[in-house]
């Protein structure tokens, strides 16, 4: 089945992205769209004051059809909207005395529909102004100095879906059984619009996504714990005049369905965004655990256990979003979101035990029943300052979340024993658990271009949570009315979580035309631990004294160097550090069953990172090429391992817990390449070929452990458009077995197909196929002195996802402006009040 999926996925499927830009449908096809706008400030070129009532007009290039215009403010703003959204045109400036100001601008979607032209300065001498090209590209991948962007609004195989779909086919990242993405083998942290989030990506809908933005090495700018680089999801958000929305439904096999409202308005310093999602599915997956128990090296018995998943998941998300444009340069910005969902699941679980001769000893069923709700409210102000100077700004946010979950598991357990099939009482345990969460950060960002080639950035951040958990386990054997308290299991704790953080950042060129950029960042962290009924208490602050100054100082350098031919090469080296969290830390019981528990380990240190990367950008006329080469050195990493139990009437019971490990290095090569064949024809394929060694203790009294090996996976992606807008796209994954500390990850492999059509610039419909070979499943082999273990589980099946969209909206911000604009100017479309419509 493999060889046959290889073949399809890299030889024969074909498929085509949908012809969306922006996700608002073929914008090629519509009327004339007014979306582009003009804004700056005129003043007086030697005393610096503005020329009020100065004509602004806009014309097109290359002949004197007039676009439109505005007078120039009291203040010197002035800003013209509704113009084409494509194309060039000229900005003519006129006032009495002053001589004529003619810039020409390029107008290019999306990042060139909304230009800030600066200070344009009018002067009484015969000099003429240099005229400016205004020129901008989007290219399908973007390598800069210290990220990569992937622009993923026109995958098909997402509509409907969530964010941790769009992962799935972003090329280097891979997803697990539990929806957790990794990136070259690491867990990143997830942004959402350039700011650390409490969201999961299973509860952002993959519609509202714009674009996802890849740091594999963060600069100094991001928190110093984002080891595994960070993930910026950044939202779609309207900036065009006029209104726009989209109506989505979608329904599945698996009880899938959902649907999605929303609606932007933009209208003089005003612009909203208003949206609301709601989805929900079933799924049902199989899964199974395989264990010989050994002794000296000598088998002592078996543990076999078959599971039957059914889970509910459903979410309800919305968001507001308020911009007030004070003038051009200073805007304001309130954003709202709201996320709910509960989860519903039901593991039936059955179980045997045998013997070293395998004859069957013990046997029976455990039925798993959990539900859990959770509310998160997450508010945030931001207030952003531009300068006339490009590039050159000054934001501050303040942001708050609240979180609140509860859940309740229900475990019950039937046994009987062999040969004499003799039934053991059923047993209960019974869980309910809270959590309310309160998150405060602060940020100030500035950056200053000095030159052409010199930047200077810093900025501050402040950052508290607070949670309040607790737990409440009890047990019942033969009567479930008989529960008793389990005060191991039992724990009400307090999380006090607090970091302060300043970052400097330079950036200039050195001889040979190669930039660099300088950084270091300071991050001063206290993290507290309480377990209130216990009287337990874990905690670690630094700095506390000059020895620990190294621990909280983070430098970051990066290098590039531009050659002819489009070709760009990038070296850079960082610092991070990965601190253990509470659940990690504290020693007590947190899950249990009749074969496993976990327990935290007080003695956890936390992990740094030492980080390099190599890259290489190549843009060809019909396609780019990117190859990164990186290296990893681990100081005393973090690593989950699972130990027999030392209690001797225990031993068949599995510890799992977190260690410290000696150290660790890994390294790697990864390649990209996106090729158009032909107009209709696109390719993107990613390979990532990765070596990692890692050593350590799983047990403090006994010899330490290693494993090493090289690892690899891949994913591609086919696009073909047909005739009447019909477009076809095909998704392949794989990964190969990977090195554990004990053992080896099973590997994965699968492949989605989606088919989309278009009908007229309103009506979208889109079919996708997930998992067409139904083999998406994740597993692991450990092989110990204590037992060899197999086991396997997938997070969902093959499944079907038929999805509606229907598109709205306005473009031309004269429905809302006409009126004003005529009674501005008298009502007649002459030279008045000082604007020369000649």
């Amino acid at each position: 089945m493999k060889n046959l999926l290889l073949v399809l996925v890299f030889f024969v499927s074909l498929s085509l992205y949908s012809q969306m830009p922006g996700g608002m449908g073929n914008m090629k096809n519509m009327k004339d769209p007014k979306l582009g706008r003009v804004y700056g400030k005129v003043i007086d070129a030697n005393t610096g004051k503005p020329v009020e009532y100065a004509s602004v007009q806009v014309l097109w290039f290359s002949k004197d059809s007039l676009l439109g215009g505005s007078l120039v403010k009291e203040n010197g703003d002035f800003a013209v909207d509704g113009l084409p959204s494509f194309g060039q045109v000229r900005v003519r400036i006129k006032f009495i005395g002053y001589k004529d100001y003619t810039q020409k601008v390029f107008i290019v979607p999306p990042e060139k529909v909304d230009q800030d032209l600066g200070d344009i300065k009018l002067a009484v001498d015969d000099k003429l102004l240099k005229e400016v090209d205004v020129v901008a590209e989007k290219s399908a991948v973007v390598l800069s100095i210290d990220k990569r962007t992937y622009n993923v609004e026109k995958d098909l195989s997402v509509k409907g879906g969530t964010g941790v779909d769009v992962m799935k086919n972003i090329p280097g990242l891979t997803v697990d059984a539990d929806g957790n993405v990794q990136l070259r083998n690491q867990s990143p942290t997830i942004f959402v619009d350039g700011r650390p989030t409490t969201l999961t990506l299973q509860q952002i809908p993959a519609d509202q996504i714009d674009r996802v933005e890849i740091i594999t090495n963060p600069s100094v700018k991001y928190d110093a714990s984002a080891t595994g680089g960070i993930l910026n999801v950044v939202m779609k958000r309207n900036t065009k005049p006029g209104y726009n929305g989209m109506l989505m439904a979608y329904v599945g096999t698996g009880d899938r369905y959902g649907g999605m409202a929303n609606i932007n308005l933009k209208q003089g310093k005003w612009n909203t965004s208003l949206m609301y999602s709601y989805n929900q599915g079933i799924n049902t997956t199989t899964g199974f655990t395989k264990r010989t128990q050994l002794d000296s090296g000598k088998t002592v018995g078996y543990f076999n256990q078959e599971n039957k998943v059914q889970m509910m998941n459903v979410f309800n998300f919305g968001r507001l979003g308020i911009d007030y444009y004070i003038d051009n340069r200073n805007t304001i910005t309130l954003n709202g979101m709201v996320v709910g969902g509960q989860f519903k699941t039901t593991d039936n679980q059955s179980y045997e035990i045998l013997d070293s001769s395998a004859t069957q000893r013990v046997f029976g069923e455990q039925v798993n029943n959990q539900k859990a709700v959770f509310q998160n409210y997450n508010a945030q102000l931001l207030y952003k300052k531009t300068f006339p100077k490009i590039g050159k700004e000054l934001t501050f946010d303040v942001n708050y979340n609240y979180t609140t979950s509860k859940n309740g598991y229900l475990f019950t357990t039937s046994t009987r024993l062999n040969p004499y099939l003799f039934d053991i009482p059923n047993s209960y345990q019974k869980n309910v658990g809270s959590t309310t969460a309160n998150q405060y950060v602060f940020q100030m960002d500035y950056v200053n271009p000095i030159s052409d080639t010199r930047k200077f950035e810093a900025g501050i951040k402040a950052y508290y949570k607070n949670s309040v958990s607790a737990n409440n386990t009890s047990r019942a054997n033969g009567n479930e009315d008989s529960y008793v308290k389990d005060t191991i299991m039992s724990n009400r704790y307090m999380i006090d979580d607090m970091i302060n953080a300043a970052y400097v950042n330079y950036n200039d060129k050195l001889f040979w035309g190669i930039g660099y950029q300088a950084g270091l960042r300071f991050e001063q962290s206290y993290y507290a631990g309480t377990i209130t009924d216990k009287n337990q208490k874990f905690s670690y602050n630094y700095p506390t004294t000059s020895d620990d100054i190294l621990k909280s100082l983070f430098p970051g350098i990066y290098f590039s160097k531009k050659f002819k031919g489009n070709n760009e090469v990038q070296l850079n080296f960082s610092r991070k550090i990965n601190r253990p969290n509470f659940f990690q830390l504290m020693p007590f019981v947190m899950f249990a069953d009749k074969q496993n528990y976990r327990i935290g380990n007080p003695q956890l240190k936390p992990e740094f990172k030492n980080i390099g990367e190599l890259n290489y950008n190549k843009i060809f006329s019909k396609g780019s090429y990117l190859a990164s080469g990186y290296l990893r050195y681990e100081e005393q990493p973090i690593t989950d391992v699972a130990y027999p139990d030392p209690d001797p009437l225990k031993t068949n019971v599995l510890v799992n817990t977190t260690i410290n490990g000696n150290n660790a290095v890994r390294y790697g090569l990864e390649h990209t390449f996106k090729w158009t064949f032909f107009k209709n024809l696109d390719w993107t394929v990613n390979a990532n070929a990765y070596y990692i060694y890692i050593k350590g203790k799983v047990v403090q009294t006994e010899p330490e452990v290693k494993a090493e090996g090289y690892a690899w996976n891949a994913k591609t992606t086919l696009s073909y458009k047909f005739p009447k807008n019909f477009t076809l796209q095909l998704n392949g994954n794989y990964e190969s077995p990977k090195i554990l500390l004990l053992g080896v990850a099973n590997e994965i492999y699968s492949m989605d197909i989606s088919l989309n059509k278009m009908i007229g610039t309103k009506w979208i419909f889109n079919a996708t196929l997930s998992d067409v070979f139904n083999s998406r499943r994740m597993g692991t082999h450990y092989e110990t002195p204590y037992y060899i273990q197999d086991l396997s589980r997938r997070r969902e099946s093959r499944y079907v996802r038929l999805t509606v969209t229907y598109l709205f909206g306005k473009m031309d911000a004269s429905i809302f402006k006409r009126g004003k604009q005529m009674k501005g100017m008298g009502g007649q479309e002459g030279n008045q009040d000082g604007l020369d419509f000649k």
